[in-house]
């Protein structure tokens, strides 16, 4: 919204100077010291004016260029008075978008900076608790393995314990040994 008023704002401005040139224009014309530095002013722009046609034209020696009378270099005076000050508001203006563009764009730079560390503390923040989970899960993973390894110990003794009983029991013979041992290679 603000942007929309800064243009209507700058294109009122605009507007405004035209009027404003003649008043400004008058206000040389009418003031000693500007009348006679417009005249002066008017006086070099017939004299570059000249020495740029007539290089254009070929011409590029040095001539005479005359004076401009009064009547024709006021006239030429208040133009540049007018055109100047239109000039110079157009260039107030542009300066301004300028500024504001460029401010715009460090804000914009500035919150995606924000945004880009931010960014980068949550995917520290992350595998920092991912290097934690897997750390607990290596310790997990380690117990549980020393668990299967007493586990396996345990069976294996057991299986051994398992083999001896079923040696001893099939030395006995019918009824657990009570008629006598069993004959060797009697199934």
């Amino acid at each position: 919204m603000a942007a929309i008023l800064v243009k209507i704002g700058a294109l009122a401005l605009k507007t405004a100077a035209k009027p404003l040139s003649s008043r400004f224009q008058a206000y040389v014309m009418e003031h000693p010291v500007a009348r006679q530095k417009a005249v002066k002013a008017a006086q070099w722009m017939h004299r570059l004016e000249v020495a740029i046609t007539r290089g254009a034209e070929g011409k590029a020696k040095r001539a005479f260029v005359g004076h401009l009378n009064e009547e024709k270099s006021l006239e030429l005076a208040s133009k540049i008075a007018g055109e100047g000050f239109v000039f110079m508001v157009g260039t107030v203006i542009v300066v301004f978008e300028y500024q504001r563009a460029v401010a715009k764009d460090t804000a914009k730079k500035r919150q995606e900076h924000i945004e880009k560390q931010a960014l980068l503390d949550a995917a520290r923040k992350e595998r920092e608790a991912l290097q934690a989970e897997n750390a607990e899960q290596t310790q997990l993973i380690q117990r549980l393995m020393h668990r299967v390894g007493k586990l396996e110990d345990i069976i294996d003794e057991l299986e051994d314990v398992r083999k001896q009983h079923h040696q001893k029991q099939s030395h006995k013979g019918l009824f657990g040994g009570f008629f006598g041992a069993k004959a060797p290679g009697v199934s």
